[in-house]
């Protein structure tokens, strides 16, 4: 699959760069998500920090390239600058360039029609959540946080609980809740990894990239948490 998805790559970027193709966002987004697969199937497989960091480093700009397009009037599709875009903030945070996470982060948001169209309360509090933090506005995080932790409480969520309790420790500049939290993000983490959970038969199984987003970000803001081999890997933090 990986090699197959390498092999379609130069097509994917011609398209994008094809005005007519990509005139909604869709080349764009299909690229972004084949960045994404490649970059952690071939840390997965090969054990390559090149690739992983450079491709979700790519997949994050042309995300936030959507968002610029979008706000100059193009025809770029609501769907695409959704909150759901939290997705490919999570994949700037997991890629260690805080200066990407960042100049997406700032585009996020201040959608409601769109939001209220697309997104479920989880999408919305995630977020709001990691785009304050992402950008040390932590005290318009709580909120939001506190959103989040609501949204986890109902079933399909509670695995994602994890996430809530790293995310208020660093509003809380608590070392040991984060390194409790990522312990239930990893958790979670397997739980959706298996059945009809949201990471099963998907490149995410062997790697939690969105705990490795987390991780990155509360490095970011000044708590050095720790690793969790092999789902969440030294060497890929910040």
């Amino acid at each position: 699959m990986s090699e197959m998805r390498k092999k379609h790559l130069t097509q994917l970027r011609a398209n994008q760069l094809d005005p007519l193709k990509d005139k909604t966002g869709s080349a764009s987004s299909s690229l972004v998500g084949t960045l994404r697969f490649l970059a952690v199937s071939e840390y997965v497989l090969q054990s390559s920090k090149n690739t992983f960091t450079g491709n979700l480093t790519e997949s994050a700009e042309l995300q936030t390239k959507l968002f610029s397009r979008f706000e100059a009037g193009e025809s770029i599709s609501p769907s695409y600058v959704s909150m759901m875009s939290y997705k490919a903030l999570l994949n700037a945070l997991a890629s260690g360039n805080e200066e990407c996470a960042k100049n997406l982060a700032s585009k996020m948001g201040g959608r409601s029609d769109i939001e209220k169209e697309y997104d479920r309360p989880f999408d919305i509090a995630f977020g709001y959540a990691l785009k304050l933090i992402t950008l040390a506005d932590l005290a318009s995080a709580a909120q939001w946080v506190d959103a989040l932790e609501l949204a986890c409480k109902d079933a399909e969520n509670t695995d994602f609980m994890g996430y809530t309790k790293v995310l208020r420790a660093i509003l809380n500049s608590s070392l040991s809740d984060a390194n409790t939290g990522l312990v239930e993000v990893v958790a979670g983490h397997k739980r959706q990894s298996s059945g009809k959970g949201l990471f099963k038969d998907t490149e995410d199984e062997l790697l939690c990239v969105w705990g490795v987003a987390v991780t990155n970000l509360a490095r970011m803001r000044g708590l050095n948490v720790n690793a969790i081999e092999p789902l969440i890997p030294s060497d890929l933090l910040y």
